[in-house]
């Protein structure tokens, strides 16, 4: 095993502690425990928490492809893909919403955030809206960004991040809470 690999094992093991609220303080015994192997297997294996965190990113950046990919592909001018993908992105963010709330900031910054100062959110999450912003300023449903990988950022951010506050926090149901990110994030988007 190398430094780019974790088990699914382990993988499972680190998201039902952050769906418990305790990966944060977890230790790597507490994630081997919790994986059902030894610490030093852990070790030996080279599956260090760098290491999960950056699985659990491409775990949740194929779980987005599959969802996403399909509403790129699909008919229609860009803000209405744009209309069903910010949908499926409020969707997929209720799906991991106790996965979400579980982790700290350095462990989603980790995941989401390129590295540095001033960063992006990563282009694995962002490049379908990029794709959208760019159709929709050239078929003239969307208005023309001068920084599609910067808006697309600010978006995501607004979608995922004000969704998950209205479910968790305001006990919003998920129709609700999704017309509600739709409309407002949208609705700043047209030409």
């Amino acid at each position: 095993m190398n430094d780019d690999r974790v088990s699914q094992d382990v993988l499972e093991a680190a998201k039902r502690l952050a769906e418990r609220q305790e990966l944060r303080t977890a230790s790597m015994a507490d994630i081997a425990k919790e994986a059902g192997i030894t610490r030093v297997t852990l070790y030996r294996r080279g599956e260090t928490r760098t290491a999960i965190l950056a699985a659990l990113r491409d775990e949740l950046v194929r779980e987005e492809s599959a969802r996403l990919l399909p509403i790129l592909a699909a008919d229609g001018d860009a803000r209405t893909r744009l209309t069903a993908l910010v949908e499926a992105v409020c969707a997929l963010t209720d799906e991991r919403s106790d996965l979400l709330s579980g982790l700290d900031d350095a462990a989603l910054n980790a995941i989401y955030h390129e590295p540095g100062d001033d960063s992006l959110t990563r282009a694995e999450f962002t490049a379908p809206i990029v794709r959208l912003l760019r159709d929709g300023a050239l078929d003239g449903s969307l208005r023309t960004f001068d920084n599609p990988e910067e808006a697309a950022t600010v978006l995501y951010v607004q979608v995922t991040e004000t969704y998950l506050h209205l479910r968790r926090e305001h006990r919003w149901p998920a129709q609700r809470a999704t017309g509600a990110v739709l409309d407002l994030a949208l609705n700043g988007l047209l030409p």
